[in-house]
């Protein structure tokens, strides 16, 4: 139950985190209206994917290194 509980934190902390990063980085292009509103949800969703999967790799080689 602790394991899910980690990792159902570690996606709300990814999304959370992918999301500020992509609105940040179109804020800063002066990207506005729909197109940056678009822009920044795909960016989110990628880089939240991004962050997700390597804390997973970090956490397996953690692991494997034990």
């Amino acid at each position: 139950m602790l394991s899910f509980i980690f990792r159902l934190l570690a996606i709300v902390v990814c999304g959370g985190a992918g999301g500020v990063l992509a609105w940040w980085l179109v804020f800063s292009l002066g990207w506005t209206g729909v197109g940056g509103a678009i822009a920044a949800a795909f960016l989110g969703m990628v880089l939240a994917t991004l962050l997700w999967a390597g804390g997973v790799a970090l956490a397996n080689a953690l692991q494997r290194r034990n």
